[in-house]
């Protein structure tokens, strides 16, 4: 084992820059539902936070992961065997596109070009939230990460964020809870398999799989899922702001944790002199 060494680049900093984009990722998709349905406010929150929130992920970016001089390559020098410049490049339009989107509908404007900055807006949501599992599943040299379901990880992750979001925003409207509780035992769940499947994997991974499997972070990120999931499901019966509030934290809570571990469990397999 003195061979395999645990990832202490990508750390709690990301994990929060991570969690940041999965919020913003599908607050902007609810936004635009918000507006077809005529929720002005709320599709106004939501554009708010999918515009604010990426630009805090791309400072955190700039200042932890990359060396401020250097960022702006990340752009001019577009390298396309890496998923880190098409994630820049979608987190700026994410901002640009809910920015503009959020301007329409506070100008009251309701036509076709409305409709078409949030589809598009909504589109980019969407691949900034698989972005964060799409970069670390192609990240080369930590097998833990080399899975299909890291991507659907983070692609869940963005339901949770957003709908967390959402349930306090409209903590009675009983859809954004129960569809919350969903999502997070689908979060749960898909984890756990993944954990399963590295623990059968090369030596790294399964290493891995033991160190999140021990974390603290896992441990409480996973119980606070599934204890925030029986609760949606709860709502179908009980209706109450205070509990719609409460699992939205739970929700923010367990995907920053789980987040978190998948991140800090990652392993190296260093040859053997």
């Amino acid at each position: 084992m003195e061979n395999l060494v645990l990832n202490n680049v990508w750390d709690f900093e990301i994990a929060v820059e991570m969690t940041f984009l999965a919020i913003a990722s599908f607050s902007i998709v609810l936004a635009y539902i918000s507006f077809l349905e005529g929720r002005v406010r709320d599709a106004l929150v939501g554009g708010a936070l999918a515009a604010g929130l990426p630009i805090l992920s791309l400072i955190i970016l700039n200042l932890h992961l990359l060396k401020p001089e250097a960022s702006y390559l990340v752009f001019t020098s577009f390298q396309p065997s890496s998923w880190m410049p098409y994630g820049a490049s979608g987190m700026t339009l994410l901002i640009i596109t809910s920015a503009i989107f959020t301007v329409l509908v506070k100008l009251n404007r309701k036509g076709v070009a409305t409709h078409a900055i949030g589809v598009m807006a909504s589109l980019v949501g969407i691949f900034v939230a698989l972005y964060t599992g799409l970069l670390i599943a192609y990240e080369r040299g930590i097998p833990f990460w080399h899975s299909g379901i890291v991507p659907i990880i983070a692609l869940t992750m963005g339901v949770v964020g957003g709908l967390s979001a959402y349930s306090i925003i409209r903590p009675l409207d009983t859809r954004m809870s129960f569809s919350l509780g969903v999502a997070l035992l689908i979060l749960a769940l898909t984890y756990i398999i993944h954990v399963h499947i590295s623990l059968q994997g090369p030596l790294a991974s399964s290493y891995s799989a033991q160190v999140v499997l021990g974390s603290i972070a896992f441990q409480v990120g996973i119980l606070i899922a599934v204890i925030g999931g029986i609760l949606g499901i709860s709502t179908l019966k009980i209706k109450s702001r205070y509990i719609s509030v409460a699992i939205a934290v739970l929700g923010l809570i367990s995907i920053l944790a789980l987040r978190h571990a998948l991140l800090a469990s990652g392993a190296w397999e260093l040859p053997i002199l």
